[in-house]
This record gives structure tokens, C-alpha cells and sequence, in this order.
């Protein structure tokens, strides 16, 4: 914006060729024109600029005078100073121009487009490149400017096919700047076809852009607008100021809720950046951002919101997740420590339910979580602090249990005929190696006596026996076993092949007459496959289940 008001303005310098008069200005000659134009322009502040007058003629039907030109605006930083604008680089213009007198006032009509180029153009430190460079146009019939001694207007349109801003990571595509001042009104439209973020993998994907700017006298810019992309699914509005004296201004981002649906593309359809981090994701989300210019240059910050997230973290699948999530910069993201989400599935070999996290998100790319826990088969399951990367996690995460209800965790088996009392502790590391989950020496204890029983209706063949083998002794044992210690080990891959042994000691009152057993078993399997077929437990849909799980067909 503030580059298009510059180039206009330097046009508007070149008006006051018209004082010398118009015959007299060809009696002069080009050589003496452009000289008092290169003067008229370093008097404005433009004291390195030059203006080269290659022709004059009377316009055709007597218009007025006809000159082509080139102008050079000179070191921008040496103009910045005059024209309150924090400017370095170098511009240049060229075509021709019809230079004219309507009522006491100096018309300057342009002959079509005027060329424009940059060289290391920097606007508040942040450069800009024009590589394919940019024209300065009429917009339709209108008077490009129109000066008296009292009062200017200023009418141009600004195309540019591409504008660059690298330090900022952004292309803009089919830019059109519309500008107009009248007396001490001035407004500036701006129209981007396509605003691109060049990270890979880009925070965002590319939007339209639209935006308006007006300010009265010397006071500060109003800016308002919109940005759509993703085929309308992203629809953001922009509210902002900024003020050209201090050099400072701030623009307010925000995103309309929208929904990703659970066959849909995902983050990918408006963050490719996101969709790193969680695959095949749906649920609404929303939020904000603030772009902040200060003497310091361009800051960024945010606010994220999702309600009912669900998708796929690397090995680790979620369900049910919400909240809101501060953002202090977006490009690169960071997020702070203290952030809070709440967490309907954690699924990471082990379903867990209803959990909290407070977390942070650095550059370094890892995920620093502070606290986090869930309800898990009426008790508390909670991780020591950890660190991971979400896109290759690994490391490891212990996860303490405490308060287990031994009955409630063999629901979640749900094997017929099995049940159980009293209360489990102990803890189950996780370990995270790339796409592997792995569950590495899980242990969990009783607290205290209770009971386990495995009596079904109809035992599996595997249980059967004959009387006095030692299957039937332990069918016998096992249909009212009193427990003084119970112990349980987990070992294996989430996915794959998961062993879990139950050590027992006690005795059961109606077998050998109460006299103390020592019972060791041993599980293995796909016993994650087992425990995610009461995932409805958690009142999820099984449609959800069978996605997130990736499970849906019958267990064998």
C-alpha cells in the first residue's frame, strides 16, 4: 500500500511542469523539462531522484502536453525521512503522460500503463521483490491526478502479477492496489488472487484476499477485509490499524468455525502444517491471529480452537478432543506451556478416557507436556512430564496407575464369566519408536485382598478338562478365588502381539478347603484387540470406534 502510494505520489510531483505552461514548455525542451522535474522531486524528499524527459508534443486533440519520461526515484531511505514512510531501495517509472489544465487545475492523465520496476525494496524492514515488476494504470476514464494550489486528487490502480515478501514467507499472485486521495482523504483497495505461504509444509493454504484501507487527514489507516480459500471451507475476516507516523499497526485475523468432516481430507484442506501432526482429523475448529508491526519489525500470535478433534498422531489415535490453545507466533508455531486441551479417547495401545492435558509447543518441534491424565477403569491413570516430537515420536512415557478398579478393568476384557474385586496401582511405561507403540514392563498391583472368579456358562474348549487335570483344577480354583496379592504384567506392541501374566496368591474357600494356591497365568495375543471392543463403553459411536482404531471387522 504504502508502495503505491510513493509511485503516485512521484507522479503527482511531475505536475508542476504544467506551471511553465504548456507552449512554453516545448519552446524549453525535453532536456530543460526534465531537469526542473528532477529538481521539483528532490525539493519532495527525493533527493537522489532523476527524471529523464525524452519527448514533448502537443497530446492529439489539443489535450494538452504529451512527454514521455523515465524517472528514477533514487535511495528511497533518503525520500523515507519526508515522506513518513520506512522505505529503502529503488524505484523506477517510465511511458507517457498527457499533462493538461481543466478549470485553474493541473490534470495528468497517463498514456495506458506506466512500467514500474523495484531494486532491494524493503518496506519496515521487511524486503519486497516485484520480479516480474508492476504497472502503474488509470482506473477507467478517471483523471490519474488533478492539482491546484489547494487541493490534490489521485486516482491509479497498482498491478503487480507477483509481489514476494520472503522474511515474512509469503507470494501474493494477481495484486491490483487501488488508490485514491481526495483533499485529505485517502483510500487504498487492494485485491490478491492467490496470497501464498512458502513453507513447506505451509501453516495455511492459499487464500483470496481482499482488503480495504482509508484514513482521514494525518491520522491513522482503517483496515478491513476478508481472505477465503479451501474452497470457501476457510472464510477469515480482517479487522486492523496502522499508523504511518509512529510506523507501527496491528491486524486482527479470524476464522469462522468450520467443520472437518470425518471422510474428508482433514487439517490438509486448510493447514498442510497442521495435518503433520494429525492425520485423517475431524471435528470444528476456529481462531484467531494478530499480526503486529512494531520498530522491531513483524510479530505474530494466535488462538486456536477445536471442539470434538478427533484423528491420527503419528501411532497414538484421539477422540473427543477440545479447548482453546494460545498461540505467541505462528510462523514459526510456538505454543506456551500452560496450554489446556480436554480429551474424550487417548488411544496409545491402551485406550485411555476423559483425560487433561496441559501442554506446550516449542521450536524445537517438541511437544512438552507438563501434565497429563485420564480416567481409566475408575481409576486415575496419569504421565510423568515428557517431551516428543508429534511427527516421529520417540522417547518414552511412563504412565502411573492408581486407584484401579479391578472389576471395571476386567469389563473392559470383557471375557464371559470373569470378574474381579479390590483395588490396582503400578505403572505402564510407553515407548514410542517412530510408527511403533510399545508397552515395556507394565506392572500392575494390588492394593489390598480381593476376589477373581472365571466361572462362564460355557467354558472354551481350551478350559475343558477331565476331572483331577490340572485344566479342571484350575477351572475349580479359579470360579471363587480370594486374593491376597494380585499381580498383573503387560508387555508387547500396541497392534500386535500384547502379554499379559496374572500372578495370584490366596486360596478358595470351597476348593482343597481353602488351602493357599499359588496361580501363575500367562495371556498373549492381540489383547489391545480385546480391550478396544468395549471402546463404546466410552459412549463413542462404533462408527468412530471403527475409525480411529482402524478395527472394524469382528474379532475372530
Amino acid at each position: 500500500m504504502r508502495l503505491g502510494r510513493a509511485i503516485a505520489g512521484t507522479v503527482a510531483v511531475t505536475v508542476t511542469l504544467a506551471v511553465v505552461g504548456l507552449g512554453g514548455a516545448i519552446l524549453a525542451g525535453p532536456a530543460l523539462i526534465g531537469g526542473m522535474a528532477t529538481q521539483t522531486l528532490r525539493d519532495a524528499g527525493f533527493t537522489g531522484a532523476a527524471m529523464t524527459v525524452t519527448s514533448l508534443r502537443i497530446a492529439d486533440g489539443w489535450r494538452g502536453l504529451r512527454l514521455e519520461f523515465a524517472v528514477d526515484s533514487g535511495p528511497l531511505e533518503a525520500a523515507a525521512p519526508a515522506l513518513d514512510l520506512p522505505m529503502s531501495g529503488r524505484v523506477t517509472l517510465s511511458g507517457a503522460l498527457v499533462v493538461g489544465m481543466d478549470g485553474g487545475a493541473v490534470t495528468v492523465v497517463p498514456a495506458g500503463c506506466l512500467p514500474a520496476k523495484a531494486e532491494r525494496l524493503t518496506v519496515a524492514g521487511q524486503p519486497l521483490g516485484l520480479p516480474q515488476g508492476a504497472t502503474l494504470c488509470p482506473v477507467g476514464e478517471a483523471v490519474l491526478v488533478r492539482w491546484s494550489p489547494d487541493a490534490m486528487t489521485i486516482m491509479a490502480e497498482l498491478q503487480a502479477p507477483r509481489l514476494e515478501a520472503p522474511a515474512s514467507g509469503l507470494r501474493a499472485e494477481k495484486v491490483a492496489l487501488r488508490l485514491e486521495q481526495d483533499g485529505d482523504g485517502r483510500r487504498a483497495d487492494a485485491v490478491v488472487g492467490r496470497l501464498t505461504n512458502t513453507a513447506k509444509p505451509a501453516p495455511v493454504v492459499p487464500l483470496a484476499v481482499t482488503v480495504r484501507a482509508v484514513q482521514a487527514g494525518q491520522g491513522p489507516w482503517a483496515i478491513d477485509g476478508t481472505a477465503k480459500g479451501a474452497n470457501g471451507l476457510l472464510s477469515l475476516t480482517l479487522d486492523g490499524t496502522y499508523d504511518q507516523i509512529a510506523g507501527t499497526g496491528t491486524l486482527q485475523v479470524a476464522a469462522k468455525p468450520f467443520r472437518l468432516a470425518p471422510d474428508g481430507p482433514g487439517l490438509a484442506a486448510v493447514s498442510p502444517l497442521a495435518a503433520t501432526f494429525l492425520e485423517k482429523a475431524s471435528g470444528t475448529l476456529s481462531g484467531k491471529a494478530t499480526v503486529a508491526l512494531t520498530a522491531k519489525g513483524v510479530t505474530t500470535a494466535g488462538q486456536a480452537v477445536v471442539k470434538g478433534l478427533a484423528g491420527a498422531a503419528g501411532p497414538v489415535t484421539v477422540a473427543g478432543v477440545s479447548g482453546s490453545i494460545a498461540m505467541s507466533s505462528l510462523s514459526p508455531p510456538v505454543i506456551p506451556d500452560g496450554q489446556k486441551l480436554t480429551i474424550g479417547l487417548l488411544d496409545v495401545g491402551i485406550p485411555l478416557t476423559d483425560g487433561t492435558l496441559l501442554f506446550g509447543y516449542g521450536r524445537d518441534g517438541r511437544l512438552d507436556v507438563d501434565r497429563a491424565e485420564w480416567n481409566w477403569a475408575g481409576g486415575l491413570l496419569r504421565a510423568d512430564p515428557f517431551a516428543l516430537s508429534p511427527e516421529k515420536p520417540k522417547g518414552r512415557v511412563t504412565l502411573h496407575a492408581d486407584g484401579i478398579d479391578a472389576a471395571k478393568l476386567l469389563d473392559l476384557i470383557a471375557v464371559d464369566g470373569l470378574a474381579a474385586s479390590g483395588k490396582l496401582a503400578g505403572s505402564l511405561p510407553v515407548v514410542f519408536a517412530g510408527d511403533k507403540v510399545t508397552i515395556d514392563g507394565g506392572v500392575l498391583e494390588s492394593a489390598g485382598p480381593g476376589t477373581l472368579r472365571y466361572d462362564p456358562d460355557k467354558p472354551p474348549p481350551a478350559m475343558k478338562g477331565e476331572e483331577g487335570s490340572p485344566t479342571a483344577m484350575l477351572m475349580g480354583a479359579l470360579t471363587d478365588f480370594h486374593y491376597d496379592t494380585l499381580r498383573i504384567t503387560i508387555d508387547g506392541q500396541a497392534g500386535g502381539e500384547l502379554n499379559a501374566g496374572f500372578s495370584l496368591r490366596g486360596s478358595n474357600p470351597s476348593f482343597y478347603d481353602g488351602y493357599p494356591v499359588a496361580l501363575n497365568l500367562k495371556l498373549s495375543g492381540a489383547l489391545d484387540r480385546i480391550l478396544r471392543q468395549n471402546l463404546d463403553v466410552y459412549r463413542i459411536p462404533d462408527t468412530l470406534r471403527d475409525r480411529m482404531t482402524g478395527f472394524d471387522q469382528k474379532d475372530p
